[in-house]
């Protein structure tokens, strides 16, 4: 299955691009898909813990299963005023 992967801030500038299409095997998690990402870029290691993630908009849980066609965002904290 092929999923598209937002990225945003710091995972941007890890993986130098805001999208990135993965295929991978039915049945994979949110969490298993992040570390798909994260043995392609090993920088991204460490950085799971400070995440959220949303997939089709809504927010999800690490361990809900991604299925064809859906958008994954991986959401880093943010901060401002």
């Amino acid at each position: 299955m092929v999923v598209e992967v937002l990225l945003f801030a710091r995972l941007r500038e890890v993986c130098g691009q805001r999208q990135i299409s993965l295929e991978l095997a039915e049945g994979t998690t949110v969490a298993d898909c992040f570390a798909h990402l994260a043995d392609r870029f090993p920088e991204l290691d460490g950085l799971r813990e400070s995440l959220v993630v949303a997939i089709n908009e809504e927010y999800a849980a690490w361990d809900e299963m991604a299925a064809e066609g859906d958008t994954i965002a991986f959401i880093p904290p943010v901060s401002g005023g």
